[in-house]
C-alpha cells in the first residue's frame, strides 16, 4: 500500500517539477520501477504529426519503436483506447505482430511486467501512464498493487495529464481558453451534429448552444463555425 504522506509529497513535487520528463525521474525513484512512459493521444492533424510521448525507455528501444512505427500496433495503446480502468499488461491478448514487437522490446532491455493507468479529461483527451519493470512487487502480476492503490494511481495519472497539456499549450502562442461547454459544443459540431441535436445531447436550449458556439468562434478568431472547428481540432482542443 502506498504511504499517503509520502505519496502526497510526490504529487506536490511533480506539480512543481519543470517538465514531465523530470517527473518521470521522480516516479522512478519513488516506485523503484525501471521505466515509465506517458503518452497523450492528441487530436486533429497533431495526432500523427506530433505525438506527445515522454519516456525513460532505453534509447535503442525508442529508436526501434519510432523507425518501425510501432505506435500503429502497440497493444498497450490499443487496449487503453477502449478501457478506462487501470490494467495489467498480462490481461492483453496479443496477435503475432504484437508478440514480435514485445519480444524485441524485451531484447532491447524493456521489463517483462507492466501496467497502465488511463485518464480522460472533460473534452475526451486521453492519456496513458505506463509502469514497466523486470518483476512485479510480490509476485508475477501487478493486480494486487493496482487494487490497493487505484485511487492514488488515478490521481497521479491526472497530474501528469495536466502537466503534459501545459507543456503542449506552452509551445503554442495565445492558445484560446475554451470553457468545457464551448469545447463540447465544438466537438459535437465536428461530428456533424446540428444545433438542435447538440442541445438535446447536452440538455441545453438551442439558444444556449448557439451562444456557446458563437463565443468559441470569437475566441478562435474564426469567421465561420467550420473554421473554428478546424482550428480547435488542429490545436488539440477537441
Amino acid at each position: 500500500m502506498i504511504n499517503t504522506d509520502s505519496f502526497m509529497e510526490l504529487r506536490s513535487d511533480i506539480v512543481l517539477s519543470g517538465s514531465v520528463q523530470e517527473s518521470i525521474a521522480l516516479l522512478t525513484d519513488y516506485f523503484d520501477v525501471e521505466y515509465f512512459t506517458l503518452h497523450l493521444f492528441r487530436s486533429g492533424k497533431e495526432a500523427n504529426n506530433t505525438p506527445y510521448v515522454r519516456t525513460n525507455y532505453p534509447d535503442g528501444w525508442v529508436a526501434q519503436y519510432l523507425m518501425n512505427d510501432y505506435v500503429k500496433i502497440d497493444p498497450v495503446l490499443a487496449y487503453a483506447k477502449t478501457n478506462t480502468a487501470p490494467f495489467c499488461w498480462s490481461e492483453m491478448t496479443l496477435g503475432l505482430p504484437q508478440m514480435q514487437m514485445m519480444g524485441k522490446a524485451l531484447a532491447a532491455g524493456v521489463g517483462q511486467t507492466g501496467f497502465s493507468v488511463t485518464h480522460m479529461d472533460h473534452v475526451n483527451r486521453r492519456s496513458i501512464l505506463s509502469f514497466n519493470a523486470r518483476t512485479a512487487p510480490g509476485g508475477e502480476t501487478w493486480k494486487p498493487f493496482i487494487a490497493a492503490n487505484e485511487a492514488a494511481l488515478r490521481g497521479l495519472s491526472e497530474d501528469l495529464h495536466m502537466k503534459a497539456l501545459a507543456e503542449i499549450f506552452s509551445e503554442q502562442e495565445d492558445l484560446p481558453q475554451l470553457s468545457p461547454r464551448e469545447s463540447e459544443c465544438l466537438k459535437w459540431t465536428a461530428e456533424g451534429k446540428a444545433h438542435t441535436e447538440i442541445a438535446i445531447i447536452l440538455g441545453l436550449s438551442e439558444h444556449t448552444v448557439r451562444s456557446y458556439l458563437k463565443v468559441a468562434r470569437i475566441k478562435l478568431d474564426s469567421v465561420s463555425l467550420a473554421q473554428a472547428v478546424a482550428k480547435a481540432s488542429s490545436m488539440g482542443l477537441i
